[in-house]
C-alpha cells in the first residue's frame, strides 16, 4: 500500500501563478506534470532540469518552457541557495489568446517547445535585468488586484519569452545524473510502463536493497511507490487528452483493468470514469483571491 503522499501529476487551482522563491536548506522535488504550461527561470542554485526523459544543464539565468502534461523535475545544487521564477498558465488561457481575432495562433509556439524550438536559453544581464522587472511588477499588480493589468502583464512575458527562443538555436546541452536516484529517475521515465525495482538496480549496475535506501532517503518515497504513482500519473494525462478508460489502463502500463481501476480509486479517491467526469465540468479560470 502507497502510504507516501507525493503528487506527481499536479492539479493547480490556479489559472495563473507567478513565484518568485529562495531555499536556504536543501531542495528536493521528484517529477511531476500539470495541465499549466510552465515558465522556468533558474537565477542560482539550479543544476540540472530533468524534461521528460532527458536531463539539461541548468545554470545561471537560464530559461526553461515547459509544454504542458511534460514531466519535470530540477536538481539543485547541494549547500547554497536556491532561487528561481515559476510561471505557471493554464493550457485553457493559451487557447483564448491563440483563438483571438488577428493572434494568429501567436502562442503555439509553446507547443513545439522541445522540437523547433530549444527547452531552454540564456539570458544576458540585461534581458535578466529586464525579466525580472516583469517578474516584479506583475506581484506588485497582484497586490492591487487589477486583472487587467495582470493579464496584460502575462502577455508581455509571453511576449518576452517568445522572442528568447524565437532568436536561439536548439542546441539544449545535455546533463549526465549524478545521485544513483536521479540515474533511477531517468530510467524510470523511459521504462516505467514495465518495470520493476529489481530491472531498474540491474540496469544501473547496483545493489537492489542499496538504490532503495537511497531512493527513499532522497525522495521521500519508496521506488516502488514511485513507480506506480508514476503510472497513476501518466494515467490522469491520457484520461485528460481524451482517451478511454481501457485505452488509459494499456496506455499508462497497468494492463490489467481491475487492478487499474482499484489502484486508482485508491490514490485519487475516485474512479478513473469520475475523473474524466470531473475535469471535463471543472471551472478552469479560477480566481487567486
Amino acid at each position: 500500500m502507497i502510504n507516501e503522499k507525493m503528487e506527481i501529476f499536479r492539479d493547480n487551482q490556479l489559472a495563473v501563478s507567478v513565484q518568485h522563491s529562495i531555499n536556504v536548506n536543501q531542495f528536493i522535488t521528484v517529477p511531476h506534470l500539470h495541465y499549466h504550461y510552465e515558465i522556468y527561470y533558474n537565477i542560482n542554485g539550479g543544476k540540472s532540469f530533468l524534461i521528460e526523459n532527458e536531463f539539461y544543464e541548468c545554470g545561471p539565468r537560464d530559461l526553461f518552457v515547459i509544454p504542458k502534461t511534460h514531466i519535470h523535475k530540477v536538481v539543485a545544487e547541494k549547500n547554497m541557495p536556491y532561487e528561481r521564477c515559476v510561471i505557471h498558465i493554464d493550457d485553457e488561457i493559451i487557447s483564448s489568446v491563440n483563438s483571438m481575432p488577428q493572434m494568429n495562433s501567436c502562442l503555439s509556439w509553446l507547443d513545439e517547445v522541445g522540437t523547433k524550438y530549444p527547452r531552454k536559453v540564456r539570458l544576458s544581464q540585461s534581458r535578466h535585468e529586464k525579466f525580472m522587472m516583469h517578474i516584479r511588477e506583475y506581484d506588485r499588480l497582484d497586490e492591487v488586484g487589477n486583472e487587467l493589468m495582470l493579464y496584460s502583464k502575462l502577455l508581455e512575458i509571453l511576449a518576452f519569452a517568445r522572442a528568447e527562443f524565437g532568436s536561439s538555436p536548439c542546441d539544449d546541452k545535455s546533463a549526465v545524473p549524478e545521485s544513483w536516484s536521479d540515474k533511477a529517475l531517468g530510467y524510470i521515465e523511459k521504462n516505467f510502463r514495465k518495470i520493476s525495482v529489481l530491472g531498474i538496480a540491474t540496469s544501473l549496475y547496483v545493489n537492489e536493497d542499496y538504490l532503495n535506501k537511497v531512493f527513499k532517503a532522497e525522495t521521500g518515497i519508496t521506488l516502488n511507490n514511485y513507480i506506480i504513482l508514476r503510472k497513476i500519473a501518466e494515467a490522469k494525462k491520457l484520461l485528460y487528452l481524451g482517451h478511454s478508460v481501457k485505452e488509459t489502463c494499456v496506455l499508462s502500463g497497468f494492463n490489467d483493468y481491475a487492478n487499474f481501476i482499484r489502484t486508482f480509486k485508491r490514490i485519487e479517491g475516485c474512479s478513473p470514469g469520475s475523473f474524466e467526469i470531473r475535469k471535463a465540468t471543472s471551472e478552469v479560470f479560477n480566481s487567486k483571491k
